[in-house]
């Protein structure tokens, strides 16, 4: 499970990776690794997917949507397989939630 969640995020945020420059200005902290939480969990046939998500609380992009990254990895040949991106809306709490 390791090796599979360093494989995804070598190529999700590789190390040395710089901001891109473009027409749109991302939050700073989008590039840094310790801004995302991962879940990994076990496949079929040998595969792990490993989930890319922006904790909110270590980096607020300011978004009112944020993306959601899952790599498929095969363990096997530590080869990635697929990679998958969607959106979804950003939860907003009222503060009256328990």
């Amino acid at each position: 499970m390791t090796a599979a969640i360093q494989l995804a995020l070598d190529d999700f945020l590789p190390p040395d990776a710089r901001p891109s420059p473009g027409p749109v200005v991302l939050a700073p902290c989008l590039n840094q690794r310790e801004s995302y939480d991962v879940i990994a969990a076990p496949a079929p046939e040998g595969v792990m997917l490993v989930r890319f998500s922006v904790n909110l609380d270590a980096c607020d992009p300011g978004e009112s949507i944020v993306d959601v990254i899952t790599y498929a990895v095969d363990v096997r040949t530590q080869r990635i397989l697929a990679v998958g991106r969607h959106t979804w809306p950003r939860k907003v709490t009222t503060g009256t939630d328990p």
